[in-house]
């Protein structure tokens, strides 16, 4: 799996969460800045466990991972792809 296609599927459920295009969600804007709350962030974080087959607990995610969605993207192809 690629980033390109990680990205993809981020930014869908990011804009159903968020009831935005995913045309309109910007790959370098903080995801803190997004608007997403608690229970988006949640959601997000169970979708990516489920769709990306990461186990989140062991994945060595950090914070800084989170800091765009252009960096969680990176992050969860290179961990997919192991």
């Amino acid at each position: 799996m690629n980033t390109d296609d990680v990205v993809a599927q981020l930014k869908e459920r990011i804009g159903f969460l968020l009831e935005k295009e995913p045309a309109t969600i910007s790959v370098d804007q903080p995801l803190h800045e997004m608007g997403l709350d608690s229970i988006a962030f949640v959601d997000l974080l169970v979708f990516i466990e489920k769709q990306f087959k990461l186990a989140l607990a062991s994945s060595g995610l950090a914070q800084e991972d989170f800091k765009s969605l252009n960096c969680l993207a990176q992050r969860i192809a290179r961990s997919a792809s192991l």
